[in-house]
């Protein structure tokens, strides 16, 4: 039996943290006894199968303990006070913090992993300085595990093959996201027309001023369809005022974080994502596990899905291009369908099970 834990500051919301939900729920027990521990406390049998060993730092997400987990981190103090136990394997599942604490192991015999989920070179404000900060970090793990072979490249690049590093894809759970699309729309959402869906944190890598940018072109010329975008975040008053201004509100909906998003994706016509970057888009792969048409920028971990716009459309990281890309998928109805066929066959090579036993296999050999 392999003891692994897998830390992360929170279990709710998206992105890391669903992805760690279903990479672990798929884990055979019978060979991995799994630990999952976080900063902040949550619902853990809301997300965590039974079996699952659930620990958090604290007992409530206070400014007291925000500023007592700031400070045990910076001292290197926080792992000796809150992680007791000993594995065999001890994962930092996200960048920064995570990665901080567990940089500052005793445990001198487990095998350390450091998750790298996102292109460093465009998410963080002066990658040079970051490369000065944490570097010291990553030469405490056996690993960097990147969730795409993108990530992979910036990060080799940034810490100039300092690190050994490797590429383990995300577990997503096909089946359940087949089963919950069958779900009906919530009370007060109804699908009027054609309609674009976008899903994500409102916040600056997402650009979701450029999806709304280009919605409002599209309408100006004569391209009537709507617009929902999921999720929330620091720029919602940002987006809400630019649709204020621009007189949007008959075809803009945020109607905020929903925690089933499949239903929306199931009568989407077409999925966007204007990010300026990714790492590997969760979202983005639901949608080709749910077949749906798709028109992308050209981001991290695109090229790998995707292939060179063969499973869905993939445009240059710039406004304008983003906005013909939409318009061309707007308009060429035929292109659609080609994209959704292309898709759904696509989407099979993302089982659950397939990716879970490629992981499995990863902590073995690592033993």
């Amino acid at each position: 039996m392999i003891r692994i834990l897998f830390f992360i500051e929170t279990l709710t919301g998206g992105g890391a943290e669903k992805v760690l939900r279903d990479l672990v729920n798929h884990m055979d027990q019978t060979k991995f006894d799994i630990t999952v521990q976080t900063v902040w406390p949550c619902d853990a049998a809301h997300y965590l199968a039974p079996g699952i060993r659930f620990k958090s730092m604290y007992s409530s997400e206070s400014k007291a303990n925000r500023l007592r987990y700031r400070a045990e981190a910076e001292t290197g103090l926080a792992y000796r006070m809150h992680i007791k136990d000993e594995y065999d394997i001890e994962c930092a599942y996200l960048e920064m913090g995570p990665t901080k604490v567990l940089s500052a192991s005793t445990n001198k015999r487990a095998k350390k992993l450091a998750w790298v989920h996102c292109d460093l070179t465009r998410a963080v404000a002066d990658p040079q300085a970051y490369v000065a900060k944490t570097a010291s970090w990553y030469a405490k793990f056996d690993k960097a595990v990147c969730v795409s072979q993108s990530v992979k490249g910036r990060f080799d690049e940034l810490f100039q093959n300092r690190f050994d590093s490797t590429v383990l894809y995300n577990v997503i759970d096909d089946a359940a996201i087949r089963k919950k699309a069958l779900l009906p729309l919530p009370d007060g959402m109804n699908k009027r027309r054609f309609t674009v869906l976008s899903v994500g944190r409102f916040s600056p890598p997402k650009k979701f001023i450029r999806l709304l940018q280009a919605h409002k072109r599209l309408l100006d010329e004569g391209m009537t369809h709507d617009l929902w975008i999921l999720g929330d975040g620091p720029e919602r008053p940002m987006l809400e005022q630019y649709v204020e201004e621009n007189h949007l509100q008959a075809s803009v909906s945020m109607p905020g974080f929903v925690e089933n998003p499949y239903p929306f994706m199931r009568e989407a016509d077409l999925l966007a994502c204007s990010s300026i970057y990714e790492g590997y888009s969760t979202f983005m792969t639901e949608g080709v596990i749910l077949g749906k048409p798709i028109v992308t920028t050209d981001v991290s971990g695109m090229r790998e899905l995707l292939g060179d716009s063969e499973f869905g459309l993939i445009v240059e990281n710039d406004d304008e291009a983003f906005y013909q890309g939409m318009k061309r998928m707007r308009t060429d109805t035929a292109l659609r369908e080609q994209y959704a066929a292309k898709a759904e066959a696509r989407g099979r090579d993302f089982s659950a099970q397939r990716l879970t036993k490629t992981a499995e296999s990863f902590f073995e050999e690592l033993i």
